[in-house]
């Protein structure tokens, strides 16, 4: 039997949309099969224990972090996260965003943190974190967006901030910071936001140039 041109296109449609929701269905699956490292939720548990904050329903559920609204495609909760499940053959979900943004959390950073090596984006803004800002912060190298501003954080920055070279994005203006910037912070060549104390005063911005200069004249200065 011979369709007419006006089905055939129909019939097209409707295979491609069966196709779609195949795919959509099995990419669910495989997420709801994936579960998140054990290590990352110790880490998280303790910091949140640390902090007096509660994960969401909306993205704990069964006691597992890397569910819900952590897979989806919405706006992070507060406090929150978000997961990839990719890793490991789809079978490993890592922590790749946090957030603790203003919630009068008060206390130090916890250690436990420094161990979420797949963080992307990490927001703790506008909080009481006092203390310094540890040198394993530089154990973080995936990070791209980093917000630690409106604290009352000391000490001197940890030049391991230098190795974040991934970073789009760093805050922490409205700190109790001392000393010098470090010379590091010049690999930092990706940057496109920058919010800091001494911003206005290009200092953090001359560094990056001098770094992004010399990185630009290196190949032409070998002989």
């Amino acid at each position: 039997m011979k369709l007419i041109p006006g089905a055939q296109s129909v019939s097209c449609v409707f295979v491609a949309l069966c196709i779609g929701l195949f795919h959509v269905a099995a990419a669910q699956t495989t997420e709801a099969n994936a579960t998140a490292d054990p290590s990352e939720v110790r880490a998280l548990n303790s910091i949140f224990q640390q902090w007096g904050i509660s994960a969401s329903n909306e993205w704990n559920t069964s006691g597992e972090p890397c569910t819900g609204a952590a897979l989806d495609s919405s706006d992070i909760e507060n406090p929150g996260i978000k997961c990839d499940c990719s890793y490991d053959s789809a079978s490993t979900c890592h922590i790749t965003q946090l957030k603790v943004y203003a919630l009068d959390v008060v206390g130090v950073i916890p250690d436990e943190l420094w161990n979420l090596t797949f963080l992307t984006n990490l927001d703790l803004g506008q909080n009481y974190l006092t203390g310094p800002l540890s040198a394993s912060i530089g154990n973080l190298t995936s990070m791209q967006y980093l917000s630690v501003g409106i604290n009352a954080l000391s000490g001197e920055l940890p030049k391991e901030l230098g190795q974040l070279t991934d970073l789009r994005s760093l805050s922490f203006g409205t700190n109790n910071f001392s000393g010098s910037l470090p010379s590091e912070l010049g690999n930092l060549v990706k940057l496109e936001q920058l919010s800091s104390p001494d911003a206005r005063k290009g200092k953090i911005v001359g560094h990056i140039l001098l770094a992004m200069t010399a990185e630009v004249l290196a190949p032409v200065m070998r002989f």
